[in-house]
């Protein structure tokens, strides 16, 4: 076979070059990577064949109901447009594969398909497209069915939320050389079109909340459907989510989220003023209350009220006793907060957000999940529900309607002012003046009463 020359973006040379077990790509919106990493697949699909290597390149996203949500007409578009790569494959419009029928093409869904796929003997590559989704449990399974010696996975994905899988997977892991991962964003691309270009710049004009996440591979911080969007960006502009230091001389109250069997949350905040100094977050599961008491204890803040809601005070069938019960059993001073609706305490935080100022560091898992909590969206309708999408955001968001609750519970009330006297005016000589106040008339009244027996 002739040499050929392969155009990539720069960034993805050192991607492709040498031995590796995964390679990868993250970045935001016209960076090039989907295609480039289409047209690999397809020249690696040509050297195997070449090599009379007999095995399935798999292509998978987390979900997909049918080959219209896969990458299929990527790769086709890609093989397409070099023809030396073209005239070596059989394209039809369900399948892909090369002449020889060596290698072909096969298109999962994770979500449904894992039990296939671990079934596929033969996989020599895995490329993974749209992968910021992708769970763990799928990757736990997905990654051992690539048994070649040789066989690779690749990875490419526009990041939403550190906390994802994949981002934990492959972005902070990052020690292993046999794993190549780079960022590429629209600038990396020398084939950037002129039609992406005036989009971005609109975007950059008319979205800028959302155009670091679309554009430059950001965390997205705007969320469909989310209830605090207004409040967490004002926050933002306004330099409120900074180093917060904790006042050693003011109490750390706490909002607890209780689960059972379930994830506990916990905000810690101190209350100056009208202002809410929220300095910290912690959340975990699989762990009773001595657990949570003995993490306070090793945080040493000068602690003042648990804020705990409403079920706390429901006996445990194992012990017989409340957990409010069991906190003051451990030393803590739990504050039932007053019950509300749910769509009463959504109210209530949005109210007590701008009030709020938040440690960027300690309290980063709390706001993430603040901006991430959102209303269930409804497929059937195409509409949002009124109720929230209960997922791993919602306790810590819980926990935070019950700081917003207790904050309103914690303001002083205001002093009612003194009734207003009035003043009776009498005319004297044609002139307005001012006489008796009506108190001080009621008392002389009284006392003439008094004298006259």
């Amino acid at each position: 076979m002739a040499t050929v020359q392969v155009e990539l973006p720069p960034k993805l040379v050192p991607i492709f070059s040498g031995q590796a077990d995964v390679r990868g790509a993250w970045g935001g919106r016209g960076s090039g990577k989907t295609r480039s990493f289409a047209k690999m697949t397809a020249i690696r699909a040509m050297m195997w064949d070449r090599a009379h290597r007999e095995g399935i390149i798999l292509c998978g996203r987390q979900f997909m109901n049918s080959l219209d949500d896969s990458s299929m007409e990527e790769i086709k578009a890609a093989i397409r447009s070099e023809p030396w790569l073209h005239e070596h494959f059989e394209i039809g419009e369900k399948f892909i594969r090369t002449k020889s029928r060596r290698i072909a093409y096969k298109f999962a869904g994770l979500d449904r398909s894992m039990d296939s796929i671990k079934s596929k003997s033969r996989i020599l590559l895995c490329w993974v497209d749209e992968a910021e989704p992708v769970t763990e449990e799928a990757w736990i399974k997905l990654i051992p069915t690539l048994r070649e010696e040789d066989s690779e996975l690749w990875v490419t994905w526009n990041p939403e939320s550190k906390r994802s899988p994949t981002h934990r997977r492959f972005r902070e892991s990052r020690t292993d050389p046999r794993v190549k991962i780079c960022e590429i964003n629209w600038r990396d691309n020398p084939w950037f079109p002129s039609v992406l270009e005036r989009t971005r710049q609109r975007d950059m004009r008319d979205r800028p909340d959302q155009y670091d996440h679309i554009w430059e591979g950001a965390f997205a911080t705007v969320f469909e459907g989310a209830y605090y969007v207004k409040e967490l960006i004002a926050a933002r502009d306004q330099n409120r989510i900074k180093a917060v230091s904790v006042d050693p001389l003011l109490p750390v109250h706490t909002a607890w989220d209780l689960g059972i069997g379930d994830s506990t949350a916990i905000w810690f905040f101190q209350v100056v003023g009208k202002e809410i100094r929220v300095v910290d977050f912690y959340e975990n599961h699989g762990q009773g209350l001595p657990h949570y008491v003995a993490m306070l204890t090793v945080k040493g803040y000068r602690y003042g009220d648990d804020w705990v809601p409403h079920d706390a005070k429901v006996r445990e069938l194992g012990t017989g006793r409340t957990r409010i019960e069991t906190l003051e059993g451990l030393g803590r001073k739990p504050r039932l907060v007053p019950n509300h609706t749910l769509q009463d305490g959504i109210n209530a935080v949005r109210e007590t957000l701008p009030f709020c100022w938040f440690d960027a560091q300690r309290t980063d898992v709390g706001l993430d999940a603040l901006r991430q909590y959102r209303s269930e969206y409804k497929e059937d309708t195409a509409v949002f529900n009124d109720r929230p999408l209960h997922d791993w955001t919602s306790h810590a968001a819980d926990a935070f309607r019950y700081l917003a609750m207790a904050w309103r519970e914690m303001q002083p009330e205001k002093p009612k002012e003194p009734p207003k006297d009035r003043v009776v005016f009498e005319i004297v000589d044609g002139q307005l003046r001012s006489n008796m106040t009506v108190r001080e008339i009621i008392e002389a009244k009284r006392r003439k009463k008094a004298m006259n027996g």
